[in-house]
């Protein structure tokens, strides 16, 4: 089977809907050693993997995500049009995945799309959200979606959205997943002897794109609530956007920049090691489909204390791995500080949360699932 993924996004980039793809891309290659991923071109950056086709491509629009491009018509389009694909597989719903369509549609053959962003949330980022509202995102999106083939969605979270849109054509749910190996039984240092943390200190971690609806400064503000002055807690946000300055500025603010490091984006191999030297992992977005940080911070055994939402379900069981808190301050310090205080109960809600991933995401089930995907469209 000849597959092609058209990603808005991918590696050396980092961002859930990159790792979620290379991940996948990795174990499909173990069976179908074709697979070609057809992504944006990096400046300063070459592919060692011959299989890795980059286009030309444009930001949209400058405070829209690097995520976001438009690919730019060149003969590199033509040349794609002659290779023997049989499936194509878009992850994302931007213009890189609108050229996969357009590429299926000219070769007749399936197109599968992956929907792991809730565009809604991301209006702000042009103009303000004046012209992309929220209802006309929506409407793009539905429209998109329904001249797919089949639909993956990484959650129930996202079906259910895509459902109530008015998005008829087939939804399966297929969870992302991470190389659980790469996560476990790490040593402790990296960010203690990166930021020149005593061994005794306490971190609390968070990792994101530094944007708006990422919620960045509520966990800032949620820190002013512990007892940090007293007792040696940091909050280490790891992660670029264009929210840095407004949240360097919210920390000088509150007078927490002893306690309080933004790391900018650190390179993806180093990350295990990032989320090994961590106690506990914090995170307040209320805009994922299916988080891979989440999925990451426990596979390497943190416990973890997040917003109430349905985006975390099966990653997070409420007092058995972490806890869920409403968006209130004063709530979530307080589940935080319980973590701080009980290094038994910590200890526990660890093993808890490897052992539950271990068992909820299943790399071998998952990948069955897409390939069941994938040759029902073709028997049809």
């Amino acid at each position: 089977m000849k597959i092609a993924f058209f990603t808005d996004t991918y590696l050396p980039q980092l961002n859930g809907v990159a790792t979620s793809v290379n991940n996948f891309y990795i174990e499909l290659k173990k069976i179908y050693p074709d697979i070609e991923i057809i992504a944006p071109k990096i400046k300063n950056y070459d592919d060692l993997d011959k299989n890795i086709l980059r286009l030309s491509s444009s930001k949209i629009w400058p405070t829209i995500p690097d995520s976001a491009r438009m690919p730019l018509p060149d003969k590199e389009w033509l040349q794609l049009l002659d290779n023997d694909y049989e499936i194509i597989h878009a992850h994302g719903n931007g213009l890189f995945s609108f050229l996969g369509l357009i590429i299926a549609r000219r070769k007749k053959i399936p197109f599968v799309l992956t929907l792991h962003t809730l565009w809604d949330q991301y209006g702000h980022y042009f103009l303000g959200g004046k012209i992309l509202t929220p209802s006309l995102i929506n409407k793009l999106l539905k429209t998109f979606a329904n001249k797919s083939d089949a639909i993956i969605a990484p959650s129930e979270k996202m079906k259910h959205k895509l459902i109530a849109l008015g998005v008829s054509k087939p939804i399966t749910v297929i969870p992302n997943f991470v190389d659980f190996e790469k996560f476990k039984n790490l040593p402790k240092g990296f960010l203690r002897q990166k930021l020149k943390l005593e061994s005794d200190t306490k971190i609390l971690l968070s990792v994101g794109r530094l944007g708006k609806e990422k919620n960045f400064d509520f966990l800032i503000r949620m820190f002013s609530y512990l007892d940090y002055k007293n007792q040696k807690i940091h909050l280490v946000i790891v992660g670029e956007g264009i929210e840095k300055k407004n949240l360097t500025q919210l920390i000088q603010k509150l007078g927490l920049e002893n306690n309080i490091h933004l790391t900018g984006g650190l390179p993806i191999d180093t990350m295990p090691s990032v989320y090994a030297d961590a106690d506990i992992f914090v995170f307040a977005s209320e805009s994922e489909v299916h988080p891979m940080v989440a999925i990451e911070a426990a596979s390497s055994a943190l416990p973890l204390v997040i917003i109430d939402d349905p985006a975390f379900k099966g990653i997070v069981k409420d007092r058995i791995n972490g806890f869920i808190s409403v968006k209130n301050h004063q709530d979530f310090s307080k589940k935080v500080r319980i973590l701080l205080d009980d290094a038994k109960l910590r200890k526990k809600m660890e093993q808890e949360s490897q052992k539950n991933i271990s068992k909820q995401f299943v790399r071998k089930e998952i990948l069955e699932d897409l390939l069941k995907v994938y040759k029902s469209l073709l028997i049809k």
